[in-house]
């Protein structure tokens, strides 16, 4: 009776799960407002982290006042900050700009033995993504002889632009660390909407050490990507300001 008890409430608490986000798609791209408003300097929150929960385990982003990396892996919300701390942060944070979707990989390739410079891997990923014209979302464990990350923040209004604020950013150099890369490679048509070209995250397997990559070597890597052909968003409440002159996010 009571494995009955247990079983139908398993089934309860999987049919609830569902019915509480009827509308997300495991196949689409979540993304709250824009790159470009990230770049004109628009860093009031647009969405909160349990808002971001709801729609997607694994993704990036940054809070409001640009304070700090996200990094969102297994459900859970980081922040990287600049003094270089990593916590898991509360759901009422807010965050300007973020990207997420429920991970379900579609290729998978495991590299032994092989050091990868950043360069490297970027090519290896070209080599395994099936199209040029599709988000993907991509996890990459490994063990890392170094890896370089970044970051920045918090700021107050009036708010300097992404292209000075990142002049002042913390950069941290880690040497023979385990952990996971996430974030996305989004084709170029894509470069007003969100980062073209590939941006990752790092975390740390002790969830104590992350950022915005930089640079890294990488071994024994095993790489996973989700190939998500629906994008979504949700631009912000407030009325941005926009960028005034051309300017790109490089990562």
């Amino acid at each position: 009776m009571k494995k009955i008890i247990v079983m139908l409430c398993f089934i309860l608490s999987m049919v609830s799960s569902v019915f509480a986000n009827p509308m997300i798609d495991r196949e689409t791209l979540y993304q709250g407002s824009t790159i470009e408003a990230l770049l004109a300097a628009n860093y009031d929150g647009v969405a909160t982290v349990k808002k971001i929960k709801s729609q997607g385990d694994t993704g990036l982003g940054t809070f409001a006042g640009l304070d700090g990396e996200m990094i969102v892996l297994d459900g859970k919300v980081y922040k990287a900050a600049k003094d270089g701390k990593v916590t898991v942060e509360k759901d009422a944070v807010q965050s300007p700009f973020y990207a997420v979707t429920y991970f379900d990989a579609d290729i998978t390739k495991q590299i032994k033995g092989t050091d990868l410079t950043f360069n490297s891997l970027k090519k290896e990923l070209d080599q395994l993504r099936t199209r040029n014209d599709l988000p993907y979302a991509i996890i990459i464990k490994g063990k890392f002889k170094s890896i370089k990350v970044r970051s920045v923040g918090p700021y107050e209004p009036p708010f300097p632009l992404l292209s000075e604020a990142v002049k002042e950013q913390s950069v941290f150099d880690y040497s023979e660390v385990s952990g996971r890369l996430v974030g996305f490679w989004l084709p170029a048509y894509m470069g007003n909407t969100n980062a073209a070209g590939y941006h990752l995250h790092f975390l740390s397997d002790d969830c104590q050490k992350g950022g915005h990559v930089l640079d890294l070597v990488i071994t024994d890597a095993e790489i996973s990507l989700d190939e998500t052909p629906n994008l979504h968003i949700e631009f912000s409440p407030y009325s941005t300001k926009p960028l005034e002159k051309p300017d790109s996010y490089k990562s």
